[in-house]
């Protein structure tokens, strides 16, 4: 993870091009980006809840027999990966400094707006369940 931050973050002095290695030690590349140990762990949630390879898509989609919950599955990946890592961060944020972390509003809208989500589809998938196998009486 480091190495490839450094790489987004164009971080040359740090990174051997020649052996693809790293050059002195992680705490370097997350000082010259002003990351805190907070938002890298934040990170590494969503990276652990984040869909998987393409492999294991792939699987997904033929299990799944559909485009459409193939792309419900990917989404809920998302949406829960974004959802621990908005937590981990602001309540990381919170504990080491006192105060909330950056984008607090924006992110609380997007994961009340993940969670309406769920909620719908919850109660549209019971609606449409008791609705096909209701006894039905003439």
């Amino acid at each position: 993870m480091v190495g490839t931050l450094a790489v987004v973050y164009g971080l040359s002095g740090v990174i051997d091009t020649e052996e693809l290695a790293l050059v002195g030690e992680g705490n370097v590349v997350a000082t010259t980006m002003a990351l805190t140990k907070v938002a890298a762990l934040a990170y590494l949630m969503f990276n652990l809840y984040t869909p998987p390879c393409f492999a294991a898509l792939g699987a997904m989609n033929s299990e799944m027999k559909s485009g459409k919950w193939l792309l419900g599955g990917i989404c809920l990946q998302l949406g829960t990966g974004y959802t621990v890592a908005f937590l981990v961060y602001q309540i990381g944020t919170l504990a080491t400094t006192g105060s909330l972390g950056t984008a607090f509003v924006p992110g609380l809208i997007a994961v009340l707006a993940f969670v309406g989500i769920i909620i719908w589809r919850i109660r549209k998938s019971d609606a449409e369940f008791a609705a096909e196998y209701s006894l039905h009486t003439n």
